[in-house]
């Protein structure tokens, strides 16, 4: 066998496994040539070497897996809280502050070496007889005390005299510093915390440990990663890991970061969920839910989109994504002077009926909110966006005669309203078009309840009126000639795609961005179907910051499988009321429930948002006097609703499926020392003629 051909197997994990079996067997068929010739049976040995290693993967499962999690959890365990405040509040009384200060003195005294020692314990002995001469016995006594501590000091070496000293000096030191310390670390913001939300009713070291530890999500990966746990060793029999394996996979390509925690154990653990899980983040502007995503798009392990209304999160996460795949941006309106790098239009593929059907849906979903009270027209809204969707692609043309259609509901095909595009798909080019849709464009257009058809075409206006902004219109028909969004292209090279949108009322890119955003969680879905367990490794990533604003996505649909499928989704939004608000009472309470780490920061007021992040915490029962000497028992709250509202800066509620709830602190992704500069945009800016020729679309669109 060639060089070549040992490097290609070298890296192929099946020719590798293949060589294994190969030299597995070339070694048993030795084993027993040899003891047949030899007359021992072969099979003592065998069960010998299976016993060997049974014994070592049991001896290893018990150190890593037993033994050290219980030294760890005695370390940290809340016990030592206690028993620290107790010591602290002994060696502050005023009894052992004094033995402090005589301590210090003395070893001030020693450290100043045997000969000056023993000359002032005779002056002090001198002194003290003199003082006490009225008395006949104590004189003497001092005297000779004084006398022999001398001599004594001055036989003994020099070395331990001056050690003595150092350590008498420390020893008075340390404690005269108990009570500053503990006023001063009253004030700080650990002790607030520990304080203000400490006590029983937490998550324990155990709990954390089992569920939301770097352990926790290598196990997850060892099982769901295949591509991590090739990396860490060759394939284990029965494709299984051994336990000192499992605990040196890479934690941040095994799941997410969520926090230190800083209640409950002495020691905080970092915190993390597995990439199977759906996190969301809530919390009001400005504290801290972009800051804490920005380090789950940076240590994410593979393609990801990440949604936002401010190009935070490109010009601190895509210069270190750039290390790892390509890097796009999706900036329709230029938000931070910065162009796009990439187009897509929401007509490719849809001569597939099935993707204009789900397009539709996600552009007019995107419109649509609880609130609204026009439900019964979505439906019709939809069959007839897929019908115009369908013509668009059937015909070659592209977004902006989708929205002259739109805005141009006649059945006058002359006219170049909607009536074209029943003309195009009367054709039916190569049967591709089902008759249920193209009968609902037919009916609508020919229906005499003209108010029916003025509120299902009012609603398709506001799901493309982004076609009136000129460079939208440019960006989404391709007029720039840059590079189009290839989405299997993005899932295979691990690539990483932003993609920025203000929230606006009007002309809103909500409908755009959504599709944009169902386009690729749809092809993930396909994808994913082909790959082993119909699971993406690595997952995909779905970073959504103000999920209700700019991507109101079917979310209440899309966490229910998206682990099972390799899909990480994260939302964050500001209020847990704007999910009942954009995906109705319903949908709002299934993504909450679906959620499987909830991350939540203070500053809400709303009482029922409160409430809700109260009662998931759970009770705790506390020791009430009662007056007459005994105690009852009083169910209370472990994290009042008045405590939530006011969790420190930087410090967020962390609730985990059925763990116990912690509090943790979290840093801002800005002081992270690994980050780089977002690459260069390398597509041209869109061309005056570009411009113009997209201003003309709007220009009749609008009309």
């Amino acid at each position: 066998m060639n060089p070549a051909e040992l490097h290609s197997m070298a890296h192929d994990p099946e020719s590798r496994a293949t060589v294994e079996v190969g030299q597995d067997r070339a070694g048993t068929a030795e084993d027993q040539h040899h003891d047949l010739t030899s007359g021992r049976s072969p099979e003592p040995s065998r069960q010998g070497a299976a016993a060997l290693v049974s014994m070592r993967r049991a001896v290893s499962r018990v150190w890593w897996w037993v033994l050290l999690p219980l030294a760890r959890s005695i370390v940290a365990s809340a016990v030592w809280a206690g028993f620290g405040e107790r010591m602290a509040r002994a060696l502050s009384r005023g009894l052992v502050q004094a033995a402090a200060v005589c301590c210090l003195l003395l070893g001030l005294v020693l450290s100043c070496g045997p000969a000056a020692v023993a000359t002032m314990v005779g002056a002090l002995a001198a002194a003290a007889s003199a003082l006490l001469l009225w008395r006949q016995a104590l004189p003497g006594v001092v005297s000779v005390a004084g006398l022999v501590l001398g001599v004594g000091l001055l036989i003994l070496p020099d070395v331990m005299v001056v050690v003595s000293g150092a350590v008498l000096t420390a020893v008075g030191v340390a404690v005269l510093a108990i009570p500053p310390g503990r006023a001063a670390y009253a004030h700080t913001e650990r002790a607030r915390v520990r304080t203000g939300f400490g006590g029983e009713g937490w998550a324990g070291w155990w709990d954390l440990h089992r569920h939301l530890s770097a352990h926790a999500v290598r196990l997850a990966a060892a099982a769901t990663r295949p591509s991590v746990t090739a990396e860490v060793s060759w394939p284990a029999p029965g494709g299984v890991l051994a336990p000192g394996l499992v605990e040196r996979l890479p934690v941040r390509r095994c799941g997410t970061w969520l926090g230190r925690s800083v209640v409950g154990p002495v020691i905080g653990t970092d915190c993390y969920a597995p990439h199977r899980d759906v996190i969301g983040l809530v919390a009001p502007p400005q504290t801290g839910k972009t800051a804490l995503m920005g380090h789950h798009i940076l240590d994410h392990d593979g393609p990801l989109l990440a949604t936002s209304t401010k190009p935070d999160l490109y010009n601190y996460c895509a210069g270190k994504r750039a290390q790892q795949g390509p890097v796009w941006l999706f900036n329709p309106e230029q938000l931070g002077d910065q162009r796009s790098s990439v187009w897509w239009s929401p007509v490719s593929g849809c001569a597939d009926a099935q993707v204009a059907a789900v397009r539709a849906g996600l552009m007019v979903g995107g419109v649509s909110t609880s609130e609204d009270g026009g439900d019964r027209w979505d439906q019709w809204s939809v069959s007839v966006l897929t019908a115009l969707l369908m013509a668009a692609d059937l015909s070659g043309t592209d977004m902006a005669r989708v929205a002259r259609w739109v805005f141009s509901p006649t059945s006058d095909a002359r006219s170049g309203g909607a009536g074209e595009a029943l003309q195009i798909l009367g054709r039916n080019p190569g049967g591709r078009v089902p008759e249920g849709t193209l009968d609902a464009l037919r009916q609508v257009l020919a229906t005499d309840a003209r108010k029916t058809r003025d509120s299902i075409f009012m609603t398709l206006s506001e799901a493309v009126k982004f076609m009136t902004d000129p460079q939208v219109a440019a960006l989404v028909t391709g007029s720039d000639g840059g590079q189009e969004l290839d989405a299997e292209q993005l899932l295979a090279g691990r690539g990483s795609l932003f993609v920025v949108g203000s929230d606006r009322k009007h002309a809103s890119i909500a409908p755009l961005l959504a599709a944009m955003t169902g386009h690729l969680f749809e092809t993930a879905k396909r994808v994913a179907s082909s790959r082993p367990k119909g699971r993406l490794d690595p997952p995909l990533g779905l970073f959504l910051d103000e999920a209700a604003l700019i991507t109101p996505v079917p979310l209440d649909r899309w966490v229910a499988d998206a682990g099972g499928r390799g899909i990480h989704i994260e939302w964050a939004v500001q209020s847990p009321s704007q999910l009942a608000q954009r995906w109705g009472a319903k949908g709002g309470e299934t993504i909450w429930n679906a959620t499987n780490a909830k991350v939540i920061f203070g500053g809400l007021s709303l009482r029922e948002d409160l409430e809700k992040a109260s009662v998931l915490c759970g009770d705790r029962h506390e020791p009430v006097p009662t007056g007459d000497g005994e105690e009852r028992y009083e169910k209370v709250r472990v994290c009042p609703v008045d405590r939530v509202r006011t969790i420190p800066q930087w410090h967020a509620l962390l609730i985990h499926r059925a763990t116990p709830a912690t509090m943790v602190r979290v840093s801002p992704v800005w002081e992270r020392s690994d980050l780089r500069p977002p690459p260069a945009i390398i597509t041209q800016a869109p061309t005056s003629a570009a411009v113009r020729a997209a201003g003309h679309a709007a220009d009749q669109v609008a009309a």
